[in-house]
């Protein structure tokens, strides 16, 4: 069952992109080559020019704590944060063409996005539970904690959390000056990550980035209905790593492509 100490687990995660981004000599490769998109942001004096509110989020940044205090008990089964950073695995040669050609969708524009209608009675469908469903598979495909829900195939054979999910890409906020998104058609798992090209956001990641910024979790657009975004905070857990964080912050984004409209997500019942 998806528990909020899962979501928890993504500081992990969102360390493993920080630490092996600014761990490159060239930095991040975006197809935006303007200097304030593909800038690694190396120390306090290179935000100081940015607004407060990217200031607030770069110094999120998660370091390495060592051994967690978290490995007792429950969370025994969680990768350390170097297996994490390595992965689990080694890349075939194969992996490592797949994620390099990896195409970037076209981009999406519109005026306005709105906060995605929630029922908290029926908390277990459509596109609310499509999100946390995506955030708790990212962590167990990273190699941290567990996930015990049935994972779906979409049409085109990808692994996803959720029926009706195309395509999903990780929005990276504290790694560059400017936000970007990972270029994947996969799970954004850190050594997949690190390989990936890396773009600006598009017009409704942008309206997407300043709503959960403003405090929405899900937002989605009715000029592009297949699209939506949704913020990941940090819970209690992340703490340990996230130091500059407090319970909630923003550490990052999904920006869902779906393969049918955020109102006809396919209902997905909680296994236990």
């Amino acid at each position: 069952m998806f528990t909020l100490r899962k979501v928890g687990s993504i500081c992990i995660l969102l360390i493993a992109h920080q630490t092996t981004v600014a761990q490159s000599p060239t930095g991040p490769r975006l197809l935006d080559t303007s200097p304030s998109a593909s800038k690694v942001v190396k120390a306090p004096n290179s935000i100081r020019k940015l607004p407060t509110y990217r200031v607030e989020e770069l110094n999120r940044r998660a370091h390495d704590p060592g051994t967690p205090a978290a490995k007792a008990g429950p969370w025994a089964i969680r990768a350390e944060y170097s297996e994490i950073v390595s992965g689990m695995e080694p890349l075939t040669q194969e992996d490592v063409l797949r994620i390099k050609s990896t195409k970037a969708m076209p981009p999406t524009s519109c005026k306005s996005v709105d906060l995605v209608p929630k029922d908290p009675t029926r908390p277990t469908e459509g596109p609310w539970w499509a999100h946390h469903s995506t955030v708790a598979l990212f962590t167990s495909q990273s190699g941290f904690g567990y996930w015990r829900m049935m994972m779906h195939k979409n049409s085109r054979g990808q692994t996803m959390g959720s029926p009706g999910i195309d395509r999903v890409e990780l929005v990276s906020l504290m790694t560059t000056d400017e936000p970007s998104v990972y270029v994947l058609d996969e799970i954004a798992e850190p050594p997949k990550a690190r390989l990936a090209r890396r773009r600006p956001l598009d017009e409704f990641e942008r309206l997407g980035l300043d709503a959960v910024r403003r405090g929405d979790d899900l937002v989605s657009t009715k000029e592009a209905p297949n699209r939506m975004f949704g913020a990941i905070r940090a819970a209690q857990n992340c703490l340990e790593c996230h130091t500059g964080a407090k319970k909630n912050d923003l550490l990052g984004a999904f920006t869902y492509y779906l393969e049918t409209s955020t109102d006809k997500l396919d209902l997905v019942s909680r296994r236990r």
